[in-house]
């Protein structure tokens, strides 16, 4: 259980978004150079206590196509967005693909992602979905802030 757990939290980490709800769209706040900083997972399997871990995060957004931003993870994840104001939220949910983690294969699906940046320099994280390894799906959520 632990394996699965220690699995799914670094493997939802490796896969990668309140703000202004107006109808201008800020693309240029999201496009440009890295955004670097730290999301934080939470694990929640049934059973046992919430696993939570750290890892870096580091993301480039580009013209989607059928979006208006999007991005490709190390996972092989197609995430794209569609902007509101100052927010970006996932227009594609829910995203799916495979990883290895610490030699378990885990399938995660993100069903929301929204980033949300209101200078173009600042950058708040939001996610949550679900991870299925060694037999066991599980709720994860995501929260983190970058820069740049």
């Amino acid at each position: 259980m632990k394996r699965m757990l220690a699995a799914l939290a670094f493997a939802s980490a490796a896969g990668c978004g309140g703000g202004d709800s107006g109808g201008t769209k800020n693309l240029a706040n999201f496009q440009g150079a890295t955004w670097n900083g730290q999301i934080t997972t939470t694990v929640t399997c049934s059973g046992s206590a919430p696993q939570t871990s750290a890892s870096g995060y580091a993301v480039v957004f580009s013209p989607g196509t059928g979006a208006d931003l999007q991005y490709a993870s190390q996972a092989g994840c197609i995430f794209q967005f569609n902007v509101s104001g100052n927010t970006a939220s996932l227009s594609n949910a829910p995203v799916s693909c495979s990883t290895n983690a610490n030699g378990t294969n885990v399938t995660l699906a993100w069903t929301t992602y929204t980033v949300t940046t209101s200078d173009g320099h600042s950058l708040n994280i939001s996610g949550a979905g679900t991870g299925t390894a060694l037999g066991q799906t599980c709720p994860f959520t995501q929260t983190g802030s970058a820069a740049r």
